[in-house]
């Protein structure tokens, strides 16, 4: 019977994305909402090749949507990582709802490692990186890192690296046992 050693959920925190997200947003809306007084409000063209007032209102309407949208997902998104006596689950809605799930006999390598976000993968997010595998992760420098028995590589980041390695340690050992 499975038995959950391990469980753990982050979401995106930091400050500065948010703050970048915000400020991003307020930029758009000060900028188009000054290319509507001029152009449809005063009736003065907007730029030196401006755009029909239908086509400022509805690019506005889709900037903003769009930064509604990361705004969204940045407050949602959480990734959810479980290990049991005999898998490792994964899940990192609302990207994907559908859990993902890691038998521990297609694992043929797996450690808590510390890891570079940016130079590895590129940042924190769903990511890839040059013959590293996928990412999952959402902040820190720390992360689970499988290598699969299949050659697939999935790092999956983790803020509870003690609870992570002692989880590991007991799948590890449950398999083992099994195998005898």
């Amino acid at each position: 019977m499975k038995k959950i050693l391990f469980s753990e959920e982050q979401k995106f925190t930091q400050s500065w994305i948010a703050i970048l997200l915000y400020v991003m947003v307020v930029f758009n809306i000060a900028l188009f909402g000054y290319g509507f007084t001029q152009q449809i409000i005063l009736g003065k063209s907007w730029g030196n090749t401006p755009m029909s007032d239908t086509g400022l209102i509805i690019t506005f309407l889709i900037v903003l949507a769009i930064f509604t949208g990361l705004i969204i997902l940045f407050h949602r998104a959480v990734l959810k990582t479980s290990i049991t006596t005999d898998e490792i689950l994964y899940k990192f809605p609302p990207f994907f709802f559908k859990e993902k799930i890691i038998p521990a006999n297609e694992i043929e390598n797996i450690t808590v490692r510390k890891y570079n976000p940016i130079l590895e993968y590129g940042g924190w997010g769903i990511r890839s990186g040059f013959g590293k595998g996928k990412a999952y992760n959402v902040k820190g420098n720390t992360g689970i890192q499988l290598h699969l028995k299949n050659g697939k590589k999935i790092l999956i980041g983790t803020q509870k690296k003690d609870q992570a390695e002692w989880a590991i340690r007991k799948l590890l050992q449950s398999n083992t046992n099994d195998d005898s």
